[in-house]
């Protein structure tokens, strides 16, 4: 899959593949299946981080893996049941040794089949009473032979037995079943008379060596006389030719397995040659043909490399020094002289069986010194085209097998990776000289450590910053020593050097950042992030300019800041005594219009009852010489006047103190703080709340409760515009119980309670009244201008609002409400004894 980001399984949201793709990184994928047989076992997958598909090579290299695989897997099931073969003979005592002794002889023989089969054969036809035997390929060719007469030896072993019914291994290798001929010459369709008459057979029984429902070859025993083998008999020797196949599989897997051990041993070995080269290419040529050679029993080896003008043989391996000499160094042209010239052309692997039968092949020079006959060429192919040729030759006519080319295209792709190496390190020292030229003139200090956390990169900041000595980076020190270095030196002024160095390492894997200040007072900012792989990377920075510029903005701020709330406060004053100042005018203007008036009436009561006394004076005679019933209704009408009089005159006093009080209150704009008694200024609130309210309603009635607190010293505040509060909220109390009993009906008492508390450093007042309470969505809008509770007309909503700025603003106090609807209301006034904006 070129690109994994256009597959629809990553279109479409599969888990999985987004999974490869976001948090693996994987861009192109390449997947080989390990097949056996037509049978999928599973499959080998790579992928690159990058949109970069695979070459043939790399496919085909995969694709050899991936057959090595197969072949360690189908080595494994073959063992699996070469184990459950061997556990099932253990029923019988008899063939488990005979057995043993086999599995024996296949163990010794890891390689040589001929000894397993000798010592299998002569088992079986001795267990089954057999006076001769043999075993046979699926291509007719005799094995072994067990028993056979010298006469009929040789015949045997010439015979080549083909499927068919003529014979009875034929016919094995024809139905894939045992086939058992109870008497050769009475079987119509046997078709061999010598083995009758030279042979001497009589009974014959032949098994096929199956895998799977294939037949590799039969064993065949025969008696001399008429004697059917047993089914026990039968059985044995199936078991017999399972172990024949077994041994027969597994000289083959291991001798599959051997040649893929060596060639992956090769290609390791080349691998570590790339990986110790550090850009070298001459070892890697050299290991890579030397390898070569010997897996492929090869007399001549070379590698060419693409130029201008043709191939350059930039190494070459022979037995013969004068063929080396002739090859090293020479450039060979682009045409069909020779194998390199025809692969350049092709592109593709070239495979010349005998060059001296080859009329184009024209390097007569390598031909005659070398007397070079197979030869084998093989692309080094870079992005599709040929940047090289790996070669062989062979001193005979010998064609190379498939295996043996694959092994030389995978080690063509390694001499390109090897190649690309050598070009990459270039690039790469060339990138690193430019990047260091960049960190050592970067302004910050960085020092990177590996993974083993030993100091692996540092630029000359870090050194000036840290006053860190030469001597000192160059031993690349662990980072708990660097920690111990600087702690121990004070750099983190007077602290416990070990606790500190562990403190500090526990920063390792982790990101974030810190400042601190150095011994000679710069102050520097240090950040820390991990190293993916393990390793920690340190950036140092002098901020010390940066902090004292921000310490300066900060110490300006702090100055406008303050004096924004002086200005804010100085705003809030001047608004409550413009507040007062309109309220007081106000009042004094009522208190004035109202006071003529009153003065009259004061006035003219007083006149009245001396004009009354007059009266009566002057009257006197006249009312004597009346009635007595005349002159006691006129005694009676006197008195009413008189007291009538009396009680205006009483009135009209109350009313004029009234009227004084208002005025002395309109008169407090002054804003004079004096110490004031705070239970006799809420006794006289209330005692002006309460007559007023009366004067207003001669039915209205109120249970006054005073709990005051004797022992509250004298406080400082402005007492005309504290008793304004008290008013205010007395007046509140008043109409909200004198509300109640219009809702609730009769029985209710009205009654207004007034605390007071000394708290030390404050001073407290509650207000609370039994009235109709107030709605909880309303009283976070109570103290807002103009918000009032009455109906329309009865209330300013200025009230509270005024009273909230004389309490919290004039007097930097607090006024809180507590209050459940249909029940009560509790304002609670805190005043301060020390106020710092009085």
């Amino acid at each position: 899959m070129p690109d994994l980001r256009e597959d629809a399984a990553y279109l479409s949201g599969e888990p999985l593949r987004m999974a490869t793709v976001e948090l693996g990184g994987a861009r192109t994928y390449l997947g080989v299946p390990l097949r056996k047989d037509g049978v999928l076992l599973g499959a080998i997958g790579a992928y690159r981080q990058e949109v970069r598909p695979f070459s043939e090579k790399q496919i085909t290299l995969l694709e050899n893996f991936a057959e090595q695989a197969v072949i360690a897997m189908e080595n494994g099931r073959l063992l699996g049941e070469l184990r459950q073969r061997t556990s099932d003979l253990e029923e019988s005592l008899e063939y488990q040794t005979a057995t043993s002794n086999v599995l024996q002889v296949i163990s010794r023989s890891t390689f040589d089949l001929q000894p397993v089969l000798d010592t299998l054969l002569q088992a079986a036809a001795r267990l089954c009473d057999a006076e001769m035997g043999l075993i046979a390929n699926r291509e007719g060719n005799v094995l072994t032979t067990f028993a056979f007469s010298p006469e009929w030896d040789p015949l045997v072993r010439k015979t080549t037995f083909a499927p068919g019914r003529g014979s009875v291994t034929g016919r094995v290798l024809l139905e894939r079943g045992v086939i058992h001929v109870a008497d050769l010459t009475a079987d119509p369709e046997y078709a061999h008379p010598e083995a009758i008459t030279v042979g001497k057979m009589r009974t014959a029984l032949a098994v096929p060596l199956l895998r799977e429902i294939e037949p590799l070859g039969v064993i065949y025993l025969a008696r001399q006389r008429v004697e059917p083998f047993s089914e026990r008999q039968i059985e044995l020797v199936r078991t017999f030719a399972d172990q024949a196949v077994i041994a027969i599989e597994n000289t083959r897997l291991l001798t599959e397995l051997r040649e893929a051990l060596e060639q992956q041993t090769a290609t390791a070995e080349v691998l570590q040659v790339i990986n110790s080269s550090r850009g070298d290419l001459m070892p890697v040529f050299d290991a890579m043909l030397e390898r070569a050679m010997r897996l492929c029993q090869a007399e001549l080896g070379l590698l060419t490399s693409r130029e201008e003008e043709g191939y350059r043989v930039v190494a070459a391996r022979s037995g013969r020094p004068e063929l080396v000499a002739i090859t090293q160094g020479r450039l060979l042209r682009v045409n069909r002289d020779g194998v390199t010239g025809r692969v350049a052309l092709e592109g593709r692997v070239v495979h010349i069986v005998d060059a001296f039968a080859d009329p184009g092949y024209r390097l007569e020079d390598i031909k005659a010194a070398g007397n070079v006959r197979t030869l084998l060429g093989v692309p080094l192919l870079r992005d599709g085209a040929v940047a090289g040729t790996i070669n062989l030759g062979l001193e005979r006519v010998e064609p190379f097998t498939d295996k043996q080319i694959a092994l030389m295209q995978n080690f063509a792709a390694q001499a390109v990776i090897a190649m690309d190496n050598a070009r990459l390190l270039d690039e790469i020292r060339q990138r690193q000289a430019e990047l260091r030229v960049t960190f050592d003139n970067m302004g910050d200090g960085v020092a990177m450590f590996d993974g083993e956390l030993r100091l692996a990169a540092w630029n000359l900041n870090f050194q000036r910053i840290l006053d860190l000595s030469d001597a000192f980076v160059a031993a690349r020190p662990s980072y708990q020593d660097y920690a111990r270095y600087l702690a121990a030196r004070g750099e983190y002024g007077a602290v416990d050097v070990e606790a500190e160095v562990r403190r500090l390492s526990g920063l390792v894997g982790t990101q974030g950042s810190l400042e601190r200040t150095r011994p000679d007072g710069r102050v520097i900012e240090v950040r820390y992030n991990a190293v993916p792989g393990g390793g920690l990377v340190l950036i140092y920075s002098d901020i010390t300019e940066r902090k004292r510029a921000e310490a300066e903005v900060r110490a300006a701020r702090d100055a406008a800041e303050r004096a924004l709330r002086e200005l804010q406060t100085a705003q809030a004053s001047l608004l409550h005594a413009q507040k007062m100042a309109a309220l007081g005018q106000l009042t004094a203007g009522i208190a004035h219009e109202i006071k003529n008036p009153l003065n009259f009436v004061n006035n003219f009561a007083d006149l009245s009852v001396e004009l009354l006394d007059e009266l009566k004076e002057t009257a006197e005679p006249a009312v004597v010489s009346l009635g007595e019933d005349a002159r006691a209704e006129i005694d009676e009408i006197v008195q009413m006047l008189t007291g009538n009089l009396a009680k205006i005159a009483e009135h009209g006093r109350r009313a004029d103190g009234i009227v004084k009080s208002m005025l002395a209150h309109s008169r407090g704009g002054s804003g004079d703080w004096q110490a004031t008694d705070i239970n006799a200024l809420v006794d006289e609130a209330l005692n002006l709340a309460y007559h007023g309210a009366r004067a207003r309603d001669q039915n209205f009635n109120i249970t006054l409760e005073r709990d005051l607190d004797r022992r509250i010293a004298p406080l400082e505040l402005v007492p005309q515009d504290l008793t304004r509060v008290f008013l205010n909220l007395f007046g509140n109390g008043f109409y909200a119980a004198e509300r109640r009993p219009r809702e609730t009906g009769d029985g209710f008492h009205p009654v207004l309670k007034v605390t007071t508390r000394d708290l030390g450093a404050a001073v407290e007042i509650r207000v609370r009244d039994n009235g109709i309470g107030i709605a909880p969505e309303l009283r976070d809008k109570l103290f807002q201008p103009f918000f009032t509770t009455k109906p329309t007309g009865e209330g300013t909503g200025l009230g509270l609002s005024i009273s909230w700025d004389i309490v919290t603003q004039q007097h930097g106090g607090t006024i809180e409400v507590d209050s459940t609807f249909g029940e009560f209301t509790e304002f609670t006034i805190c005043l301060p004894r020390t106020f710092a904006n009085r």
